[in-house]
């Protein structure tokens, strides 16, 4: 079917560019045929990569209620929960036959055994169950972003066994895993300290787990969350290093080819080293096609880089256009190449050292414009000192690079002199401490900043026509720029009129929360222990619905909400003596009750029960239900229950 979609697009560009090669120029109808081919090309190869697509996919060769035999190997380490340690592996066979496909893998955190590593092989015997979605509007929704990663299962090694396969742990993920922890090690030998040893390993080997939650979050409320993950900041500082220490050989003949290829090959070792993860693989092709452009010497060959690597890679693996950091490498990389030279010519410092704190300025806001938006829709926040957290460490990073990199090729022959241990230990130390510095500053730092997808689409459009205006001033350009501001204007006066009243019925564990949604603002009944502005669920409904304010209200037994009746039976089992035609029943506290009884007073239009009851008494509430033909809805199942 996705081929017969495709089949009018290539028909369509063989005409448009059999017809382009007797025109002198190529018109708009060729570059709308190109467009028009590569949008159904990734519809063609999306469908390819899904699983009822992919006869020898794992999820067609087990049933719902088989317990598979699998043999599966290790492809990347996650960061570990309170409870989990957390791995992508790739399925080789179920049940002997050979297989494909990737599922989450969770095992125990046990300090008596060691985690796996990237390449490892194991044979596990477990089922295999579906990626929990979300039971709360506006929750991270952890079964989507998996699935984006092509993990479509998740088995816990908790509920069946497992056995590594020795023998066949080989090749050149396991000799990556196995090199990184000897680096580890050599370390450790060194007396390097715990925060300091995870900064090293994400910096320099792209292992970022063990990081502690203080200081991922610091980073992130500082602006410089970008220098944990190995991507294309580090990747392009390593770029830069490789193409000024070669550069000597571009005196030979072919000597710029010659020291492409080796910038190229130290570039995808780096990769290897950092164990081949999506981000880093991502980064150093993107920077590949990059250091091809950099030898052509022109703007445009880098942009041709950029989106040759791009289209290249969504080929390959089409779901990385949803990645978060997908996302926003590739959107800071344009918006560098495209709006740092225009920033460039604001200001002309007169000596070497003004100069190269403006181009590091430049290139920040630069940046920080290509991922704006991206980032508000995701974190919902915007750390006002990124300029300074940038300025003060991204011109040492490349310092701190290359000294890890010769701390760590000493530690591995033993012989790193401790005063150089030390001193790199230190510098470790002044960043995070002057990261945590940043970070103090919680004035700068600006949350629960609303921002859904109308307002990131409406903002790069007026992003890009503001770049058109920039670059050749002229009347149609400032009109299209005022129709840009005219449309994020209607986008958020739309959204204004959106904001509909209704009633949610949350889900929470051992809890009952209703919350009243009116306007602008939510009332929460509630029997939490907690203030109600803590709890994590209200506060992502908060930040999704753009609410301003929140009231705490003791829970009732009756709402009205549009003509609708929500009557509650709390642990009490007390009911009201008179109830309309329109009720909805909901169950909370377990109450002890002859559901049948009610019933026979009450015909509700559905029985909802929600987090805080028994698991047996929503069983045995489901049965009575279905019996007498009314709905049953349980928040623990089904999601919160919404009321509008």
């Amino acid at each position: 079917m996705a081929f017969l979609t495709l089949l009018p697009g290539l028909t369509l560009f063989f005409i448009a560019y059999f017809r382009a090669r007797k025109l002198l120029f190529p018109d708009l109808f060729f570059g709308s045929s190109v467009l028009l081919l590569f949008f159904l090309l990734g519809i063609f190869v999306t469908s390819l990569h899904l699983p009822q697509n992919q006869p020898n996919h794992y999820l067609n060769k087990i049933s719902s209620e088989e317990i598979p035999l699998l043999k599966l190997s290790i492809k990347e380490s996650l960061k570990p929960d309170l409870y989990s340690m957390k791995f992508i592996a790739e399925v080789e066979a179920v049940n002997r036959e050979t297989s494909y496909g990737k599922l989450l893998l969770l095992t125990p955190k046990d300090s008596l055994k060691k985690p796996f590593l990237e390449g490892e092989k194991i044979m596990l015997s477990a089922p295999l169950d579906p990626i929990a979605a979300p039971l709360n509007p506006h929750q991270f929704d952890y079964s989507a972003f998996m699935s984006r990663k092509d993990v479509w299962r998740q088995s816990d090694s908790r509920k069946g066994t497992y056995i590594k396969l020795s023998d066949h742990n080989s090749g050149v993920r396991i000799a990556a895993a196995n090199f990184r922890k000897k680096i580890t090690h050599a370390l450790e030998e060194n007396n390097f300290g715990k925060d300091e040893l995870s900064l090293v390993q994400a910096l320099l080997l792209g292992q970022k787990q063990d990081i502690s939650a203080e200081t991922y979050n610091n980073f992130a409320a500082a602006g410089a969350i970008h220098i944990l993950a190995v991507s294309g900041l580090h990747v392009g500082i390593i770029l830069l290093l490789l193409h000024q220490i070669f550069k000597p050989l571009e005196r030979f003949k072919k000597g710029k080819l010659i020291k492409t290829l080796i910038v190229i090959l130290c570039l995808w070792g780096f990769a290897i080293l950092a164990g081949l993860s999506p981000s880093v693989v991502r980064a150093v092709t993107m920077f590949s096609f990059l250091a091809v452009g950099m030898e052509i010497n022109r703007r445009t060959s880098a942009l041709n880089s950029i989106f040759l690597s791009l289209m290249l890679l969504l080929l390959i693996k089409p779901q990385w256009i949803f990645e978060v950091g997908f996302q926003l490498s590739y959107l800071a990389v344009l918006s560098i190449i495209l709006f740092q030279p225009l920033l460039h010519r604001l200001y002309s410092p007169s000596n070497r050292i003004g100069k190269y704190f403006w181009d590091l300025l430049t290139v920040t806001i630069a940046a920080q414009v290509g991922v704006l938006p991206l980032s508000l829709y995701y974190f919902h926040q915007f750390p006002g000192l990124f300029f300074l957290s940038n300025l003060l460490i991204l011109p040492f990073l490349g310092l701190i690079l290359i000294l890890g990199v010769l701390v760590i090729f000493l530690a591995l022959l033993d012989i790193l002199p401790s005063f150089l241990a030390e001193a790199y230990e230190r510098i470790i130390e002044t960043l995070i401490e002057t990261v945590n510095w940043i970070a103090g500053h919680e004035q700068f730092l600006f949350r629960d900043i609303s921002f859904n997808l109308s307002e990131v689409l409406s903002w790069y459009f007026f992003f890009f026509l503001v770049f058109l205006l920039w670059r050749s001033f002229n009347y149609r350009r400032i009109i299209a720029v005022l129709f840009s501001v005219l449309v994020l204007q209607s986008v958020y006066i739309t959204s204004e009129f959106q904001k509909g009243d209704r009633l949610i019925i949350f889900h929470k564990s051992r809890s009952s929360v209703i919350g009243l949604k009116e306007k602008s603002k939510l009332e929460v009944y509630h029997d939490l222990k907690v203030p109600a502005e803590d709890l994590k669920l209200l506060q992502n409904y908060m930040v999704g619905e753009d609410l301003s304010g929140i009231e705490e209200r003791p829970m009732k037994n009756i709402y009205l909400q549009k003509g609708h009746f929500l009557m509650v039976i709390d642990s009490s089992g007390i009911l009201p003596q008179e109830t309309p035609s329109n009720v909805k029943l909901l169950l909370t506290g377990s109450p002890r009750l002859n559901l049948e009884r009610v019933l026979s007073t009450y015909t509700p239009m559905v029985i909802i029960a929600d987090g805080s009851n028994y698991p047996s008494f929503i069983k045995k509430w489901k049965e009575t239900a279905i019996e007498n033909h009314i709905p049953f809805y349980y928040t623990g199942r089904d999601g919160a229950y919404i009321i509008e």
